[in-house]
């Protein structure tokens, strides 16, 4: 009987240790600033929900708007502002970015010690290192949801079909460090399938809907769906959910899987980002 993933679960422990971890600091009001380039409706539902999981631990959130004709001068100008500002506690830039504009415009900008996604160099070279400041939100994520499903990193085969800075690669990186055996694909990958049919753990982030089929899956495996797409006005993941879920051991849904832990595991970067700044 496969087990499906319940990330509001999660999430709502995540939740109670925060509170716990902010009452003993005085129960402070944390305040993230997010920047915002141009229009984009996927980022726009993504700070409706922040805020209200801000809301929840008794934070607010501030959004930093620029048109898409903005310069990258002027919005680094901007961050420079906000990272000398001790009111400000984490800041993060909104993804994805308009044509024009690069991560590594901004990744570099951001202070460090208020980079609570995670994209400062240095920071990225922690997680390498096995000594994070901060832990890349959605890679942590899905450790925890990894976890949950009773699978020890430890000696497991995981496949991640994703390379990207923000999910692949430090995931890769935390798997690694747990001493996971890790195979990264994407799209060059010339036979997903005899990578994905070995694998323990499958974890996929890939942006095509129903990827991931029920052939390409061991039986007993962990699946864990980090895609969102929008298709006939629903939102589905990257995997087969029904075939799948005939021959997996756990898996995750989109929505309501990785992405409600996914909320929290940012906030609790803004707890340390808010304690780092006490020191």
């Amino acid at each position: 009987m496969v087990r499906i993933f319940d990330g509001k679960e999660l999430s709502g422990a995540i939740e109670k240790e925060i509170k716990r971890r902010l009452a003993a600091l005085g129960n402070p009001e944390l305040h993230l600033h997010t920047i915002l380039i141009g229009d984009n409706e996927g980022s726009e539902i993504y700070i409706r929900m922040k805020e209200r999981s801000l809301k929840r631990i008794g934070g607010k959130i501030f959004v930093h708007r620029f048109p898409s004709s903005s310069t990258v001068a002027e919005i680094v100008q901007h961050i420079r502002k906000l990272n000398s500002d001790p009111e400000v506690h984490g800041i993060m830039m909104e993804l994805p970015l308009p044509g024009g504009f690069e991560v590594s415009d901004f990744s570099s900008e951001i202070d460090p010690a208020k980079d609570i996604d995670c994209f400062h160099p240095e920071n990225v070279g922690l997680v390498l290192q096995g000594n994070p400041r901060f832990s890349p939100p959605t890679p942590s994520a899905v450790m925890r949801v990894i976890r949950e499903s009773g699978t020890e990193p430890k000696g497991a085969e995981v496949c991640v079909v994703n390379h990207s800075p923000s999910v692949g690669r430090p995931l890769a990186m935390l798997l690694l460090n747990e001493n996971a055996t890790v195979h990264i694909c994407h799209v060059f990958t010339k036979n997903l399938k005899k990578h994905t049919e070995e694998a323990d753990v499958i974890v996929v982030a890939a942006g095509v809907p129903g990827l991931i089929k029920a052939e390409m899956v061991k039986e007993g495996a962990v699946v864990v769906d980090v895609g969102m797409n929008r298709v006939n006005g629903k939102v589905v993941g990257d995997v087969d959910f029904n075939a799948v879920s005939e021959k997996a051991h756990f898996i995750t849904p989109v929505p309501g899987g990785v992405g409600p832990v996914t909320r929290y595991t940012l906030l609790e970067n803004l707890v340390k980002a808010y304690e780092s700044g006490m020191k």
